[in-house]
């Protein structure tokens, strides 16, 4: 592997998925540079990472941008000037996506069936996002951008056993490089 490789702790920080293998790779999927891209534009492209990770049908990208949507209102965001009211560093988490997925969910118009699919669909993706070692990985207190993107670094995620996790996390990463340069 890359990290057994080139990963001398002197010249290249390795994260990961195992504490006890190597450091934890922390990240924020909500966070982005507020200085440098809206809000809104940050939901969109957060939007289709899980669009492309999760088989979706029907209606659940909209509801899961509406959840999004309201989370970062309730972390007080005003979404049309990409501005938020309690300092530029207050992102939700998926903590927060969950609450609001079954608070948009169970506000909707749908039938009984389609809210008990929608939750057990979209709820049951991201609950384990939030506990458990996907929980520590996806924190609000992450590693940061410059450590992640300016250093030499290897992400590590062969312990990894979801294709599903595996491809959000790249996504992520992806998106995260991609609006830090």
């Amino acid at each position: 592997e890359y990290k057994d490789v080139f990963g001398d702790p002197k010249l290249v920080k390795v994260y990961g998925s195992n504490p006890l293998k190597s450091q934890l790779l922390k990240i924020n999927p909500f966070k982005f540079p507020a200085k440098e891209i809206h809000v809104l534009e940050h939901i969109d492209r957060l939007v289709e990472i899980f669009n492309v990770c999760w088989p979706m049908y029907a209606a659940m990208p909209a509801v899961l941008k509406d959840a999004m949507l309201c989370s970062y209102e309730k972390c007080g965001w005003d979404l049309s000037e990409s501005k938020n009211s309690y300092g530029r560093d207050l992102f939700p988490t998926f903590a927060d996506l969950q609450n609001e997925l079954i608070n948009v969910i169970n506000n909707s118009g749908y039938s009984e069936e389609v809210k008990s699919n929608y939750i057990g669909s979209l709820v049951t993706r991201v609950k384990p996002l939030t506990n458990g070692i996907n929980g520590q990985i996806f924190s609000g207190n992450e590693i940061g951008d410059a450590l992640l993107f300016d250093e030499n670094v290897i992400v590590d995620l062969s312990r990894i056993g979801s294709q599903e996790r595996k491809s959000l996390i790249m996504g992520i990463l992806i998106m995260r490089l991609t609006e830090y340069r």
